[in-house]
């Protein structure tokens, strides 16, 4: 039968009696080389480290000789008994330079190293090697490799002096290095490297290897575990290897060049494979006669191959005769309609947002460039507001589905020739075609008023604001990643400044440029010490007393003056730039307090921190340390944070709060009233004192509604045992106001502004406290 013939023909005579034979005997070869080469390998490490062995007690026994031969010069041991110091210097010297010692050492019987031809040192001090003197007492004599003080290692030969009582210990040190080790390799013909661990990390302090070898060597020795043979990768050879202990962290590596050991078996490699490439060629014309039986109907496939190929789909495969190339025609037409379904579904995942079945940002890039260059448009970016704090407190499956709801949102806002895209996590886009400014600003008004609606999720209801940012084109960019960036750029600006929608036009490039620069100079400014902290007093409202001040920091500009923290600390806390201006306000207030106690001046003061700085691991350690080198009880500093801190890390930061205040630092919720979820955190936190934000303290004499929020914001405080704290305080009204109903302490440019550290123990001495009711 054709099929049969064609089976046994195309699989049988040429893929199993050519590739079967060939991979058989091109294993057994291979594997019968490899146990031969390892086997010689492992004899050859073996012997090689006996060789090693030997050469090693040899040149022991021709150093200890030495070194007696030295002991027992008479002019040398007189010497020692008169203490001549300079005699015996130079007598080890010079016999150190005869037999080659590069390291020479004397050393009195109580451990004193009296002379030492490395040091000219007239000072006394220990022989650096103490175990040696141990077993030199017990046994006589030592020896050893040890690292000298100036790094290198040497082998150290130990002998007593005697008179006829031993009266001094002679130490030999001779060299280990490069040349030492290719000498004993030359002798043993392995590669030997000493080297000395030290926990995880590996120094070579001798091999015969050279550079580039030696220098990759540390790093492939650290995966060696144990003193068994392994093969280890150096650079582009691989070496089996052995380690012999020298002494304590030292160890001798013997290693065998795996690739030159299986240099001889090539030849043999090389006539197998030339017999495999006979047989391919072999193979290869009988592959040829049979396709000239077959060539019509492959071509017919490889018609319908190229017509797929083009992306035409919809022509079927010839139907051909039911042999192989028959079955392979209708397999390969049933494959054309499986190519044509998946490259569907294909398209729609690169075009479409797998989340919320928006289209994605390829395919809003390619809308872009489908528009006439004439014609007017304006891309939009929203990014939502508070949806990472939502996503971390209430996981991301929510997340993903406020997502969606929002995408079904914005569907139905637009206008059908709006095209709506989401560019990446919880930013979308519009393409707004034939747009001016007036109407992308209300295209944009219309989708932030319909976001100010609630989303309700599991019984959980949502409020997601957004900013937008707007560009167009062609004003704001030429091209949709120019726009993109624009519109981005823009809507970081309307989020800064909580407008809702800002026009890329309205920002200015250098407003980046001005950003990009600011690290660098704050950095500068730290460096210059241009910063500044400035103190705002806080009074007792029941002794009218000043108890405390506010730590505020300013920068003192060369060009712009004294700048305020709104001009810098927003940017710090985004781009981390926080977390090296804290530590330096933290020191400057500790120093500023202890100063102020020596002078018989009590303030506690109060030192903001930012969500970055509550949430750094190393908070409370550095807090520690603060109180500590400063001798400051830890209730003399009080931590001020944000509710807004809280929510980043909710677990963390409560964490770290709780051991701050098991310390006894005291701490104080900072803009009460502005962040989120405020009671349901304030039953929890381990917090002393709660600052009520400013926006409820003016004019809270003649403000009913603000007055109401105060008053049951205190009388909850002080139920909570917390300390209340107005900030904000500008008239004597509202001071007398919060002394009526009870307020704790109060803050503001109605009592004081915020003043130098110099200024303020003269400030508080001369303040009259302006008369109210109690």
């Amino acid at each position: 039968m054709i099929v049969r013939s064609l089976q046994y023909r195309i699989v049988i005579v040429f893929v199993g009696l050519l590739l079967l034979v060939m991979a058989i005997v091109l294993a057994l070869v291979t594997r019968t080389n490899g146990r031969i080469v390892f086997a010689e390998m492992e004899r050859e490490l073996s012997a090689g480290t006996q060789v090693f062995t030997r050469l090693i007690e040899q040149n022991q026994r021709q150093l200890e000789t030495a070194a007696t031969v030295l002991s027992a010069d008479f002019a040398f041991r007189e010497a020692i008994a008169t203490q001549d110091r300079p005699t015996m210097r130079s007598v080890i010297r010079n016999h150190g330079l005869r037999i080659g010692a590069q390291a020479m050492m004397v050393i009195s019987p109580d451990g004193q190293l009296i002379a030492d031809t490395q040091s000219n040192s007239a000072e006394l001090r220990l022989f650096p090697f103490p175990d040696l003197l141990l077993v030199a007492e017990s046994a006589g004599k030592s020896t050893g490799f040890r690292q000298m003080k100036d790094g290198r290692l040497y082998q150290i030969v130990l002998v007593p002096i005697l008179a006829p009582k031993r009266i001094a210990w002679v130490a030999m040190g001779f060299l280990v290095d490069d040349r030492w080790a290719q000498e004993l390799s030359g002798m043993n013909g392995l590669a030997i490297s000493v080297i000395r661990r030290s926990g995880t990390s590996v120094a070579v302090l001798a091999s015969s290897l050279d550079g580039p070898k030696r220098s990759a060597l540390p790093g492939a020795l650290t995966r060696l575990s144990n003193d068994l043979s392994q093969a280890v990768p150096i650079g582009d050879e691989h070496y089996q290897t052995v380690q012999l202990p020298l002494g304590k962290e030292l160890s001798v590596v013997l290693q065998r060049s795996i690739e030159q050991a299986e240099a001889p078996f090539r030849s043999l490699q090389m006539a197998l494979w030339t017999i495999v490439l006979a047989g391919v060629v072999i193979f290869s014309i009988g592959s040829v006669m049979l396709a000239r039986r077959i060539v019509s109907p492959v071509n017919e496939l490889a018609a319908a191959a190229r017509r797929i190929e083009a992306g035409n789909y919809i022509e079927p495969v010839p139907s051909l005769p039911p042999d192989e190339i028959g079955q392979l025609a209708m397999s390969f037409d049933r494959m054309r309609e499986q190519v044509a379904s998946r490259e569907q579904k294909i398209l729609k995942l690169a075009y479409e947002d797998t989340l919320t079945g928006l289209p994605n940002r390829t395919r809003f890039l390619e809308a872009f460039n489908q528009l006439p260059a004439d014609c007017p448009c304006a891309i939009a970016v929203l990014n939502l507001d508070r949806f990472a704090m939502i996503n971390n407190a209430l996981g991301h499956p929510i997340g993903d589905r406020l997502l969606r709801e929002v995408g079904l949102r914005l569907g139905l806002v637009m206008p059908g020739s709006v095209i709506v895209a989401r560019l990446w996590a919880d930013e979308f886009a519009f393409l707004l075609e034939g747009a001016d400014q007036a109407s992308a600003m209300s295209i944009a008004e219309s989708v932030l008023v319909k976001l100010r609606d609630p989303i309700t999720l599991d019984g959980q209801r949502l409020d997601v604001g957004g900013s937008i940012g707007i560009a167009l084109y062609p004003g704001d960019g030429q091209d949709a990643p120019t726009l993109i960036r624009r519109a981005e750029f823009a809507m970081n600006a309307a989020k800064r400044r909580h407008v809702g929608v800002a026009f890329a036009s309205g920002i200015g490039e250098e407003t980046q440029h001005e950003h990009l620069s600011l690290i660098g100079e704050m950095r500068e400014a730290l460096a210059r010490q241009e910063f500044l902290v400035y103190y705002q007093p806080k009074l007792d409202l029941a002794s009218r007393k000043i108890t405390g001040a506010e730590a505020l920091i300013r920068w003192q500009h060369p060009e712009q003056g004294l700048v305020p923290p709104i001009g810098f600390i927003p940017f710090a806390e985004q781009t981390g730039f926080i977390r090296e201006i804290t530590p330096w306000l933290l020191e400057t207030v500790a120093a500023q307090t202890a100063q102020w106690s020596e002078e018989g001046l009590s303030i506690v003061p109060s030192i903001n921190l930012s969500t970055l700085d509550l949430l750094n691991t190393g908070l409370v350690d550095q807090m520690r340390g603060l109180i500590e080198l400063h001798s400051l009880p830890a209730n003399g500093l009080c931590l001020e944070i944000t509710e807004s801190a809280l929510m980043e890390d909710p677990a963390l930061a409560l964490a770290h709060l709780g051991e701050l205040a098991a310390l006894g630092f005291k701490l104080s919720i900072d803009d009460y009233g502005t962040g989120q979820a405020s009671l349901a955190y304030l039953k929890t936190l381990p917090v002393h004192e709660l600052k009520i934000d400013q926006t409820f303290i003016l004019s809270v004499a003649d403000s009913p509604k603000n007055a109401a929020i105060v008053r049951s914001t205190i009388a909850l405080c002080h139920a909570l045992g917390l300390t209340v704290v107005a900030e904000g305080v500008e008239t004597s009204a509202d001071l007398a106001w919060l002394a009526d109903n009870e307020c704790d302490i109060a803050q503001g440019y109605g009592i004081a502004r915020p003043m130098p550290a110099d200024d303020l123990p003269d400030w508080i001495a001369a303040y009259s406290v302006p008369a109210f009711a109690t």
